[in-house]
């Protein structure tokens, strides 16, 4: 069970098949029935999909950091290269590698650089599941004083996701790919999609990959 402060597990039997354009709040647990994968939302997080995204973001105004949960299918070796070598956010935006990955049980962890928004550092948590379903988390963090504690965070989403078998016929999770800006609000929340970049805001302040 998740021994972290923002985490909670009193939801844990209240699966939330999670949707596009719904954002969640800290301490819900939002599962995928395409991909068989659940997590927990951080305490003092929020979560989302965007509309027109394969990525799911969370947020946190008070921590100043994102994170950017992708799948993809995919090998160790595979992941490996792909977390020594630069990873493209967006059409301007570049992680690069600031240390080689790291092996802890199941769970790669790298730092980055982000060329093109050189306020932020990033940090990946990934893993390869049993289904051959690559899963990474991915950090940007806009405030040095609270890096390590986001990091912190990222490494315990990858650790406490819950797998479950995927359930046939479910639709793909697919970009429309026709650049339209996508937009949801939900009181001082709002996620936007162009394609390109997302952008996570929830009235204290926001940042995105394109910052």
């Amino acid at each position: 069970m998740l021994k972290h402060p923002y985490f909670t597990t009193e939801h844990l039997g209240l699966a939330v098949e999670v949707q596009q354009g719904q954002i969640y709040s800290g301490g819900t647990y939002v599962e995928s029935s395409q991909t068989g994968v659940g997590l927990i939302i951080p305490r003092g997080w929020q979560g989302a999909w965007p509309q027109g995204s394969e990525v799911f973001v969370l947020e946190s105004t008070a921590l100043k950091a994102n994170i950017f949960m992708t799948f993809d299918q995919g090998t160790e070796a595979g992941l490996r290269n792909l977390m020594s070598n630069r990873i493209p956010l967006d059409a301007s935006t570049q992680l690069i590698p600031a240390s080689n990955p790291k092996r802890t049980g199941n769970i790669y962890t790298a730092n980055y650089t982000v060329a093109g928004a050189p306020q932020l550092s990033g940090f990946m948590a990934a893993q390869i599941l049993p289904s051959s379903l690559g899963v990474a988390f991915i950090a940007l963090s806009a405030n040095a004083a609270t890096t390590q504690q986001v990091n912190q965070i990222t490494l315990q989403l990858a650790n406490g996701i819950t797998v479950k078998q995927p359930v046939a016929n479910q639709p793909a999770a697919r970009s429309g790919g026709s650049g339209k800006s996508e937009f949801y609000q939900s009181g001082d929340a709002s996620v936007v999609s162009d394609g390109e970049c997302t952008y996570f805001s929830s009235g204290a302040g926001s940042i995105s990959t394109c910052d």
